[in-house]
């Protein structure tokens, strides 16, 4: 797809031996995928890493050549497991400080609980910039455009949000930024439109692969699932998705309506009014 130079690229590094295990099942990055989609952000990788300083390090450093945004989520909590915020001190060369800010939060929420392991969560790497200040804050680091950038990398100043592994706190967190005006980029979300056929996928691949090279500004998907009909006899049906965003919103139903046409009246498939076929 066409790459629309207002559109932000970011990517999200979940952090936690207890993903990798399937102990937890993810729900951060899901979360943080519908935000992006909701925002027009184009999310263009997801990645898992354990409590390793050095494992922290290199992805994050991998995904801010990459893209200008990205979102951590785990490991910063109080305990030995939690290296998340001297993973990223060490990564991008700045010394853990103890940010007073923070501190006064701890302090007012553990009251005469508060101890060195709690206060440990106010260490945070140098210049580190609270957000969402009422209740938890939200930890945004700023960094300035890299010397180099990985080939195809969105030019500029690169920004980490860190956020807490907890599913709950997490989903707070993302809903506390998305108020804040002109916190997080918005594009106005992405358009989707669907097709859907019992055309098998080999038989549409033609079709379907003009329509790719005409509509290089919308991102077009193909996804085959077998349903049992009326008559007990399973069915192939293929939905095909038709996704674009910002400026390009409208292309989308322009490349359905191109393919509907290559296919034939015959060969699309009606869908019940306010529902789908899968």
């Amino acid at each position: 797809m066409d790459r629309e130079p207002s559109v932000t690229s970011a990517a999200v590094l979940l952090i936690g031996n207890e993903l990798l295990s399937g102990k937890i099942r993810d729900q951060n990055g899901h979360e943080l995928a519908k935000m992006m989609r909701r925002r027009g952000i184009r999310l263009v990788e997801m990645c898992t890493v354990e409590d390793d300083l050095a494992g922290i390090g290199e992805a994050l450093l991998r995904l801010l050549a990459r893209v200008p945004l990205v979102f951590t989520s785990g490991g910063v909590g109080p305990t030995h497991d939690d290296v998340t915020m001297e993973a990223i001190a060490l990564a991008i060369g700045r010394p853990l400080r103890r940010d007073p800010d923070m501190e006064r939060t701890l302090r007012a929420h553990f009251g005469e609980r508060i101890t060195e392991a709690a206060l440990k969560m106010a260490d945070l790497p140098e210049g580190t910039a609270l957000t969402a200040a009422k209740g938890w804050p939200v930890m945004r680091i700023d960094l300035p455009a890299p010397a180099s950038a990985a080939p195809g990398a969105q030019p500029g100043a690169r920004r980490i949000y860190v956020l807490p592994g907890i599913p709950e706190l997490c989903r707070a967190k993302i809903e506390a930024l998305e108020k804040i005006p002109g916190e997080l980029p918005d594009a106005g979300g992405w358009a989707l439109e669907t097709l859907h056929t019992e055309m098998d996928e080999s038989d549409l691949a033609a079709s379907l692969n003009r329509v790719v090279a005409d509509y290089p500004d919308v991102e077009i998907g193909s996804y085959p699932r077998w349903l049992s009909g009326d008559d007990g006899r399973l069915r192939c049906v293929v939905r095909v998705t038709f996704e674009a965003i910002g400026a390009h919103a409208g292309r989308a139903g322009d490349a359905r309506d191109a393919l509907a046409r290559a296919l034939g009246d015959a060969a699309v498939l009606a869908v019940p009014e306010g529902g789908a076929l899968l």
